[in-house]
């Protein structure tokens, strides 16, 4: 299928990822003073304009700010309606702020202490979420059990391949106070990746925006929903500003994954281009879309 006005075919599948929304019981405002439940509903309406029909909306860990239960049914409340309009599949992820009985009771009614690991599929899309969260502590890491599930989870590649979604990212971390709460498993991860299927690995916990590469797999982080990290602090140090927030969609092409970011707030806009531009360049040829969008005038 070939829908836009340039070389390559649709994407297979779109993906929205977010991340970090640090959600409190009764939408209270995290440190007294950010408004994370109504950032989340900004990020979330800009998102379903950017990507309407995506096939999944992940969540990767930090869904809440202190594991609260009511907390988890806000999440649901405020997630779950957008991804029913697009289509999507929600994929949640577990972060050191989250805990992991809270999770299961209020997402799936099930009373379990284990690591919130899961696996989706979406037409021929494998999406795992690793739970890289550890018990009284906000670094992060995973066990011999979950490395043989993740292991069996993989053994089998999926038509379209896998995206693995794990809270902490396995990259070096720029903010050097957030080094102390990296992910501490990294050859293990390796080890377990290795001839696998896994195309990119979505990450948050830095509430940054970036990308790196591990074991030769792309890193995709989603900056935070709720507050951002301003790394103008300088790498030793660590300033939260409540602006600059956004989200990320992926496109899943059968050689490639294309990233893109999702401003998280409204902001004053440029005079757009006309309304029918697309229909004017679709109703084109190549040669007359060149002319009449790239030529310089």
């Amino acid at each position: 299928m070939h829908d836009g006005l340039g070389q390559h075919p649709a994407p297979t599948h779109v993906v929205a990822h977010l991340s970090d929304t640090h959600l409190l019981a009764g939408g209270a405002l995290l440190g007294g003073a950010i408004d994370t439940a109504g950032h989340l509903r900004d990020a979330l309406a800009r998102l379903e304009l950017a990507a309407p029909t995506a096939d999944a909306l992940v969540i990767s860990g930090d869904c809440t700010d202190l594991g609260e239960p009511e907390a988890y049914a806000l999440l649901r409340e405020l997630v779950e309606p957008v991804a029913a309009r697009m289509g999507a599949i929600v994929v949640y992820a577990a972060g050191n702020h989250d805990e992991r009985a809270p999770m299961w009771r209020a997402l799936h009614d099930v009373e379990s202490a284990a690591p919130y690991d899961h696996v989706h599929e979406v037409a021929g899309l494998r999406i795992v979420s690793l739970d890289t969260s550890l018990a009284g502590f906000h670094h992060g890491a995973f066990d011999d059990g979950q490395a043989e599930w993740l292991a069996d989870a993989l053994a089998t590649p999926a038509e379209h391949g896998t995206l693995l979604v794990m809270h902490h990212p396995p990259l070096p971390y720029r903010a050097r106070i957030m080094q102390v709460l990296e992910f501490r498993d990294e050859p293990r991860l390796a080890e377990v990746l290795a001839g696998s299927d896994v195309r990119a690995i979505l990450s948050g916990h830095l509430h940054v925006n970036g990308s790196g590469t591990f074991a030769g797999i792309p890193v995709i982080l989603a900056n935070a929903t709720s507050y951002a990290d301003d790394l103008a602090a300088g790498p030793r140090g660590f300033q939260g500003v409540d602006a600059a927030q956004s989200a990320n969609v992926l496109e899943v092409y059968p050689s490639t994954i294309a990233h893109s970011v999702v401003p998280g707030r409204a902001h004053p806009s440029l005079t757009p281009l006309p309304t029918d531009l697309h229909a004017q360049l679709a109703a084109l040829d190549a040669r007359g879309r060149t002319d009449r969008f790239s030529r310089k005038r």
